[in-house]
């Protein structure tokens, strides 16, 4: 009876420590984020309202870090230069952890939090856009084709 005791305690601690080394090196990244550079490429479809600016795009890519990426976003951009001024949206990642993100200057993506690994995510990048294809202007809404790229840093 002690030796079935002992082995059932010897268990139950070797599966504890396991999950505690699983779970330190998580935890020891939100201790001591590590900047990393960044590149991505990406297509997106933007909608936009030709009298607001208002604009919502889905796009997808591959980025270091986060893999094959896909992403929602809406704000509003200034038509006449063709800039995104203000926005907000969410990366979902190639294992579904999140990148939540905002513009903070004209194209520029500022990284504000997110899940899983991503839990405390701070840099970003300048979006350059590299190629813009118009699908369909008429009417109170404007869709366009997109590719851009960027270049960053990501700290995590």
């Amino acid at each position: 009876m002690n030796a079935n005791r002992l082995t059932q305690q010897t268990v139950i601690c070797t599966a504890a420590m396991a999950a505690c080394a699983l779970v330190l090196p998580a935890v020891a990244s939100l201790k001591n984020p590590v900047t990393r550079p960044l590149r991505n490429s990406g297509s997106l479809i933007l909608t936009v309202d030709p009298n607001t600016g208002v604009y919502q795009f889905s796009d997808w890519g591959q980025a270091t870090h986060a893999g094959r990426y896909s992403d929602t976003a809406s704000g509003e951009m200034n038509l006449a230069s063709s800039q995104f001024i203000s926005g907000y949206g969410t990366i979902v990642a190639a294992n579904g952890d999140t990148i939540d993100w905002k513009i903070g200057a004209p194209n520029e993506i500022v990284y504000t939090g997110g899940t899983g690994r991503f839990q405390g995510v701070t840099g970003g990048f300048p979006a350059v856009i590299t190629s813009v294809t118009p699908l369909d202007i008429t009417g109170d809404t404007w869709t366009f084709g997109l590719t851009y790229t960027g270049k960053g840093e990501i700290t995590y």
